[in-house]
C-alpha cells in the first residue's frame, strides 16, 4: 500500500456499517442490562462527578472497606469512562444511555482504523478482510458486558498503533502517546501493550521516536498517580488481587466477599501455591483460546488457515511478519489475564489485532484463487455468519440473565426509607442498587463476614436478588444458600420480606417494614 495514501472513503464506510450495526445491538440490549453489570457501577461513578463529589462512589468492595464512610475513593478502576459518562449526563444524556451511545461511537472508529491499520500493513483486501471479521464479533459487540469502557480504550489503542506503524516522524510519536495516555484511562491494562508499543516506535532504528513517545506517555500519566498518593495513600491505580478469584481456596468471588481477614497478595499467592497458578494459567489460557476461535469465527479462522496453507512453504510465516507486533501484544494480552482473571472482555484488545493478524494470511490466496463474484459471496457469508452469531449470544444473554425490574428499587426504597442514607445496603447486586437507589451498597459478604461487617459499619438491610442462590452457589457460601433455600430468617435480623420475584428484604434488627407498621 502507498505510504501516501489510505483508502479513507473505504474506512468511512465500514465504519458506518459498524455503526449501524452497533446501533441494533445497542437496541437490543439496552433494555437487557443484567443487575450484575459493571454499567451501573459507572454509571453511579459519573452521577457522583456529575454532581460535584469527586471521583467517588456509592459503592466498595470488601478489600478497600475498612473504616471509611461513603461516598468511598474509587480504588478500583481508571477515571476517564466516568468521567465521559457524567460530561454526557451534564448534556442530558443519562447513563446507561450515554455510555451505549459511546459504545456505538468506539465501535465505528474501531473497525474504521482496523481496516486502515490492515490495509497499511498489506492491502484494502486484507483491510476489507479485518473489518468484516470484526464488525459482529460477539466479543466487541459483547451482549453479556455492553456498553464498558474496554471498547473505546480498545479503539483508541488501534489508533495508537496505526500513528507507530504509519508515522514516522516525532509528530506521530506524540500523538501515538496522547492516545496511549488517554486508553490507560480508561483502561489500566492497557500498561500491558506500552512495550510493545516501543519497540514499534523504535523499530527500524528510530530511537528517537520510541524515547519520545515513552517520555510523553509517562508525563501523560504520571498526575494520576501523584494524585491517588495524595487522596488514597497509594499510588497504584488498580488496587485489589483478582488472582484470588476463583481458585479452589477462594471459589467464586468469594475474596471479594471476605471482611476482615488478611489476604495474600498476588506475589504471596504465588509463592504459596505454584502448582494451582500453573494449573490455573494452562486451564484459563486453553479457555481464553476457546473464548477467541468463538469471537473470531470459524469462516474468519479458516480463511486465515487457508492463506497460510495456500503459499509456498518457505515464505508461509514470513507473511505475517508485518503483524508481529500485534501478534506479540495480543500474546501478552492473553498471557497476563491468564494469570489474573478469566473473562471474555478481557480479550477485546487482543480481538482487532488478531483480526488484522488473519486479514493478512488470508487476503494474497482470497486474491489469487477466487474470482470477484466468489470474494463477494465470502464477504457476505462472513458477515452474515457473524451476525447470527451475535444475534443468538445477545438473545441467550438476555434468557441466562435477566434484567432486575425498576419496580425492585421502589419497593426496597419504601421499607428502608427512614434509615440513615450513610447506612449501606447488603446485595448480591451491589452496583445495580448504588445507581437505582442511589445510596451505599457493598456485594453480599459471606456469612461469616456479616457480623465483621455489621460491627464496624451502619447497615440499612440485605437485598437479595432472585438470583442470589446461584451467585452464592458459585462462591461457595453454603450458608447462604441454605439461607435462601429455606427462606430462613437470620438471627437478629427481621424479616425475609419476599418481593416481586422472589427477592427478599431482612432489615435490621428493631426495623420494622414499613408495610407491616400499618
Amino acid at each position: 500500500m502507498d505510504r501516501e495514501s489510505l483508502p479513507l472513503r473505504d474506512a468511512i464506510g465500514w465504519a458506518l456499517l459498524a455503526a449501524i450495526v452497533a446501533t441494533a445491538f445497542a437496541l437490543a440490549t439496552y433494555s437487557n442490562v443484567p443487575p450484575s453489570s459493571d454499567v451501573w457501577d459507572y454509571a453511579q461513578e459519573a452521577r457522583q462527578l456529575a454532581r460535584g463529589e469527586g471521583f467517588t462512589s456509592l459503592y466498595t468492595y470488601h478489600v478497600h472497606l475498612g473504616h471509611d464512610s461513603p461516598p468511598f475513593p474509587v480504588r478500583w478502576r481508571m477515571p476517564l469512562y466516568a468521567a465521559l459518562g457524567a460530561a454526557l449526563l451534564k448534556l442530558g444524556v443519562p447513563p446507561p444511555a450515554g455510555y451505549f451511545a459511546i459504545g456505538i461511537a468506539s465501535h465505528a472508529l474501531l473497525v474504521g482504523l482496523l481496516f486502515l491499520l490492515a490495509t497499511h500493513l498489506h492491502s484494502a483486501r486484507a483491510g476489507a478482510i479485518a473489518a468484516a471479521a470484526a464488525i459482529a464479533s460477539p466479543l466487541l459487540l459483547d451482549p453479556y458486558s455492553a456498553a464498558l469502557s474496554q471498547l473505546p480504550a480498545a479503539a483508541l489503542a488501534l489508533g495508537v498503533w496505526l500513528l507507530l506503524l504509519r508515522g514516522s516522524g516525532m509528530l506521530s510519536a506524540c500523538g501515538a502517546a496522547l492516545l496511549a495516555g488517554a486508553a490507560w484511562y480508561l483502561r489500566g491494562e492497557s500498561l500491558l501493550m506500552v512495550p510493545v508499543w516501543i519497540w514499534a516506535a523504535a523499530s527500524g532504528g528510530r530511537f528517537r521516536k520510541g524515547a519520545a513517545f515513552a517520555l510523553l506517555y509517562a508525563v501523560v500519566c504520571l498526575p494520576w498517580l501523584i494524585a491517588l498518593r495524595a487522596t488514597v495513600g497509594a499510588a497504584a491505580p488498580i488496587q485489589g488481587n483478582p488472582m484470588l478469584l476463583y481458585t479452589a481456596h477462594y471459589p467464586g468471588y468469594s475474596s471479594a466477599r471476605t471482611y476482615g481477614e488478611a489476604m495474600p497478595s498476588m506475589l504471596e499467592y504465588a509463592l504459596h501455591h505454584p502448582m494451582e497458578l500453573i494449573w490455573r494459567f494452562a486451564k484459563d489460557a486453553v479457555g481464553y483460546g476457546v473464548d477467541l476461535l468463538w469471537g473470531l469465527g470459524p469462516i474468519a479462522v479458516g480463511l486465515g488457515i487457508a492463506g497460510l496453507l495456500l503459499r509456498e512453504a518457505n515464505a508461509r510465516w514470513r507473511s505475517l511478519a508485518p503483524a508481529l507486533p500485534l501478534l506479540v501484544a495480543a500474546a501478552i494480552q492473553i498471557a497476563a489475564f491468564s494469570l489474573l482473571e478469566r473473562s471474555p472482555r478481557f480479550l477485546v484488545p487482543a480481538v482487532p489485532l488478531l483480526c488484522a493478524a488473519l486479514a493478512i494470511a488470508a487476503a494474497p490466496s482470497l486474491d489469487r484463487f477466487c474470482g470477484r463474484r466468489m470474494v463477494v459471496a465470502i464477504f457476505a457469508l462472513l458477515l452474515l455468519e457473524r451476525g447470527a452469531t451475535l444475534a443468538f449470544e445477545t438473545r441467550e444473554a438476555a434468557r441466562r440473565f435477566p434484567p432486575l425490574p425498576t419496580e425492585f428499587a421502589v419497593e426496597v426504597a419504601r421499607r428502608i426509607q427512614g434509615l440513615p442514607r450513610s447506612a449501606l445496603l447488603l446485595t448480591d447486586v451491589p452496583d445495580w442498587i448504588a445507581w437505582h437507589l442511589d445510596r451505599p451498597a457493598l456485594l453480599l459478604p459471606l456469612g461469616r463476614s456479616v457480623e465483621r461487617v455489621m460491627a464496624d459499619h451502619p447497615t440499612a438491610g440485605i437485598f437479595l436478588s432472585p438470583d442470589a442462590r446461584a451467585r452464592n452457589l458459585a462462591d461457595g457460601d453454603r450458608e447462604w444458600v441454605r439461607t435462601i433455600e429455606n427462606g430462613e430468617p437470620i438471627p437478629n435480623w427481621n424479616g425475609p420480606e419476599i418481593l416481586t420475584g422472589g427477592a427478599r428484604l431482612y432489615l435490621p434488627p428493631r426495623q420494622l417494614p414499613r408495610a407491616s407498621a400499618r
